[in-house]
């Protein structure tokens, strides 16, 4: 049995290749909407309510407004979001799913949310709390790091 050390190294290598793994479902995911994996990125922040205003989705996607603009135009030619008038202030712009497409979404999403669910039904809840923190700090900082990452100049 590996000590805790070694559990931690191979835990710390894991999380890129699990990165990239999730990455390439993603992308063959947004292959089989027929739309890009930025597209299903904001989809999936719309849908979860992560982002509900194109200002919020890209602040989220690290985009610029304008860029927002023109996938929201795609995605709603897409029938997948519209853009409605906000209910708390009118001069703005809500972001909602629409439910056309949501069936195929959650469709190709069953089996892997099948997965996760019965892997993390297994765990107690010390183990789950454990996961959630270092999910929540996880995503906390690489949020920061992006941030810092787009201030800094880029060197040449």
């Amino acid at each position: 049995m590996p000590n805790q050390r070694e559990l931690a190294t191979e835990a710390a290598l894991e999380i890129p290749r699990f990165v990239s793994a999730t990455v390439l479902f993603q992308t063959a995911m947004a292959e089989r909407l027929g739309i890009s994996a930025t597209e299903l990125h904001g989809l999936q922040l719309v849908i979860s309510g992560a982002a509900t205003s194109p200002t919020g989705l890209a602040r989220a996607l690290g985009m610029t407004t304008g860029a927002v603009t023109r996938m929201l135009d795609r995605m709603e030619e897409q029938r997948l979001v519209e853009r409605v008038p906000d209910p708390a202030d009118r001069r703005r712009l809500a972001i909602r799913p629409l439910p056309d497409r949501l069936a195929e979404v959650a469709d190709l999403y069953s089996p892997m949310a099948r997965f996760f669910g019965d892997r993390l039904g297994r765990l107690d809840r010390r183990q789950l709390a454990a996961l959630l923190g270092v999910m929540t700090d996880g995503r906390a900082f690489a949020e920061q790091e992006a941030a810092r990452l787009r201030s800094e100049k880029r060197v040449d």
